[in-house]
């Protein structure tokens, strides 16, 4: 190897474009050793060809230019070593939070994908939860307030302080008053007026901590079926089909229905395909 290298050499030699090595001389990174006055050709040293390598390794495991540049300043064996236990728990630190990542990601296609399987085959299912704790928010929603339901679950997420993702959870939903269902059960058509009915907003937040008070929703069977859209009519035709199924095959509704946002538009941008499921609480009659 020569005892000087030129851009261009080095360039070929450590696999970095002579674009990047001029960029590292610009911001004083690692400058040629010699600049030929004449011609004003760069050359390095065989020692710069060695610095070259740690900064590759160094960009390799994530270190940023700038502390790069720190870490090839005045070095000495004991700052060195300092210098990378901090680097190292760093690392460490993002390594942590990648992996709380990865497992709310997992969880999330997970659950997005059992809804999925779970309406293969009919559009009516029972299924058993466990108990659900939430918060809810204080205030009930009318129907037809779209710009109160967006900011109620925004008031929502705010209160748990963002320790729930909207894109990776699967948390966020409504409470349908019981009350209602009667009238429902006695009408074929959708109601005109859609102000006249609330729900209550609310977010589950199992396995997180909270400063609010927190309400349950209890354990046990619930007769559920899905609805696309973020339009009540939709809503309001699953309901129906529900309280049909209850009155038909003889199942008792125990408490209010829920309404959990399955699919939000967190992951997609067309409303159709959006995915909320209806849970009312059930318990078969007894005969």
């Amino acid at each position: 190897m020569q005892s000087k290298l030129s851009i261009g050499e080095m360039s070929k030699l450590r696999r970095v474009t002579i674009h990047t090595l001029r960029h590292y001389d610009k911001i004083g990174l690692l400058k040629p050793d010699y600049i030929d006055p004449h011609s004003g050709y760069r050359y390095y040293s065989i020692e710069q060809y060695e610095v070259l390598g740690t900064i590759k390794e160094l960009r390799n495991i994530g270190f940023s230019l700038e502390k790069i540049k720190l870490f090839l300043t005045n070095r000495n064996v004991d700052q060195s070593i300092q210098f990378l236990q901090k680097s190292m728990s760093d690392i460490q630190k993002k390594i942590r939070e990648l992996q709380d990542i990865h497992h709310i990601l997992n969880i999330r296609l997970t659950n997005i994908e059992q809804f999925k399987n779970s309406y293969k085959d009919t559009d009516i299912v029972i299924k058993y939860f466990e108990e659900r704790e939430y918060i809810q928010l204080e205030k009930p929603v009318s129907w037809n307030d779209y710009e109160s339901l967006y900011f109620g679950f925004l008031e929502l997420e705010n209160m748990i302080e963002g320790a729930i993702p909207v894109l990776a959870s699967n948390k966020f939903g409504d409470i349908i008053y019981k009350e209602y269902f009667d009238e429902f059960r006695q009408t074929s058509d959708i109601p005109d007026q859609l102000s006249s009915y609330q729900s209550q907003l609310f977010i589950l937040i199992q396995d997180e901590d909270s400063p609010y008070s927190t309400q349950k929703l209890e354990k046990g069977l619930y007769i559920c079926s899905y609805h696309t859209g973020l339009v009540w009519e939709k809503m309001l035709i699953q309901l129906k089909k529900l309280l049909d199924y209850c009155d038909k095959y003889g199942y008792v509704i125990t408490g209010n229905a829920v309404r959990i946002m399955q699919v939000d538009v967190s992951l997609t941008d067309q409303y159709d395909e959006a995915y909320y499921e209806i849970q009312i609480p059930i318990q078969r009659k007894i005969v």
